[in-house]
C-alpha cells in the first residue's frame, strides 16, 4: 500500500448503482475526509485526465470536454429527455443539469485550465495533478479538512492513469450484488442501451465489473485497492466489513462516521433484493440462476473482488434457503 499512514486522497468507484454515493458519504462524516459533493467525472471518463497521461486523448480533446460537457451536464436523450420534461414545474433549473459549475466558479476553471496548458507542454503528469486540486481542492479547505474524497463511478476502470497522477491515491471498489445493481439501473434508464430488465441489468453489471478488473489488474500497487461489498455493509457481517474499511484508509473510527454506519447503512437505505419486485418465484429462480453463473465466471478469470459478492450471494441463499 502507498504508505502505513492515513489515506490522502480517496476515490471510491464501481459499476454504477453500485453503493459508490453512500459509501463516499459516509466517509465524508469522517474528520479526516472532505467529500466532494458530485461525481467529477473530468479526471477518469473518456477523455479524461487518465486517458491524457496514459496516451488515449489529447490535453485538447481533455479541455475541450472540460469546458463544456463535464463542466455544464444536461441529461439528454431517450428517457432521460421525458424525465426532465416531467420535472418541469416541480424541481428548480439546477435539478435538471449537472457538472463542475455546482462547486466552483467559471474564473477558477478557467484558471486550472489555463495553467494546465501551461504545465503540460512539458509534464502531463503535473499538470494533471495541478489541475485536479486546483478545482477540488477548496472543497477540503473549506472544512478544514486535510483529504478528499470522489466518488466517480470509472476511478476504478481508469485506476491505473489516476495512480501516475495521484501516487499516493487510495481506490475503493463498491460492489453490490448483480442483481439489485442491474435492476436499479434498469429503474434509472436514461439511454436506448441501457438494459430493460433484471438479466439484461446483470449484464450490464458483468460488463461494467470487467472495466473495473482491467483497471484493477493494471495498478503498480494492488495494495492501493480495496473491494467493500455494500450487502455487507448493510447486512451481512457489517462490523467486519467497516472495520476492514477503516483499517484499509489507516483511520481509526469516528462518532461521526460511526452515526451514519449506525443510522443509515441499512438495507431500507439499500433497497437491498429490490430485484424481487414484479417477479414470481419461477423469474426470481431464473434470474438467480443467471447470476450465479455470472459470478462462476468472475471467479474463474480471477476477479479480486469476486470473494466478497459470493461471500454475500451464499449468505443471502442461507437466508431464504
Amino acid at each position: 500500500m502507498n504508505g502505513a499512514g492515513p489515506a490522502e486522497l480517496v476515490f471510491v468507484g464501481g459499476t454504477g448503482r453500485s453503493g459508490t454515493h453512500i459509501v463516499a458519504r459516509m466517509l465524508s462524516e469522517h474528520p479526516r475526509f472532505a467529500g466532494v459533493p458530485i461525481e467529477c467525472r473530468f479526471h477518469c471518463n473518456p477523455r479524461g485526465l487518465a486517458d491524457v497521461v496514459t496516451g488515449k486523448a489529447t490535453p485538447e480533446e481533455f479541455v475541450t470536454k472540460l469546458r463544456g460537457f463535464w463542466w455544464h451536464r444536461v441529461r439528454t436523450g431517450g428517457r432521460a429527455t421525458v424525465r426532465l420534461r416531467r420535472l418541469a414545474g416541480r424541481r428548480s433549473e439546477e435539478a435538471k443539469v449537472r457538472g463542475l459549475h455546482k462547486i466552483t466558479t467559471r474564473e477558477r476553471l478557467e484558471e486550472a485550465i489555463a495553467r494546465f496548458e501551461e504545465l503540460s507542454r512539458d509534464d502531463l503528469v503535473e499538470a494533471s495533478r495541478a489541475l485536479f486540486f486546483h478545482l477540488l481542492g477548496p472543497l477540503a479547505e473549506a472544512e478544514g479538512k486535510p483529504a478528499l474524497v470522489e466518488m466517480s463511478c470509472f476511478t476504478i476502470a481508469s485506476a491505473p492513469g489516476l495512480e501516475r497522477i495521484f501516487p499516493e491515491a487510495r481506490f475503493v471498489h463498491s460492489v453490490r450484488d448483480g442483481r439489485d445493481s442491474g435492476s436499479s439501473k434498469v429503474s434509472k434508464r436514461q439511454k436506448e442501451h441501457h438494459p430493460v430488465d433484471v438479466t439484461s441489468g446483470i449484464e450490464w453489471w458483468e460488463g461494467r465489473l470487467a472495466l473495473a478488473e482491467e483497471g484493477a489488474s493494471g495498478l503498480s500497487e494492488p495494495g492501493s485497492l480495496h473491494a467493500v461489498s455494500l450487502d455487507e455493509l448493510v447486512w451481512g457481517d457489517r462490523e467486519t466489513s467497516y472495520a476492514g474499511l477503516l483499517a484499509f484508509l489507516g483511520v481509526a473510527d469516528e462518532p461521526g462516521m460511526r452515526a451514519f454506519f449506525d443510522e443509515q447503512m441499512n438495507t431500507g437505505a439499500a433497497h437491498r433484493e429490490r430485484w424481487r419486485e414484479g417477479h414470481d418465484e419461477a423469474e426470481q429462480a431464473a434470474i438467480t440462476a443467471a447470476y450465479e453463473r455470472a459470478l462462476d465466471r468472475i471467479e474463474r478469470e480471477g476477479y479480486h473482488c469476486a470473494e466478497p459478492l459470493r461471500r454475500s450471494f451464499e449468505r443471502t441463499a442461507g437466508v431464504a434457503g
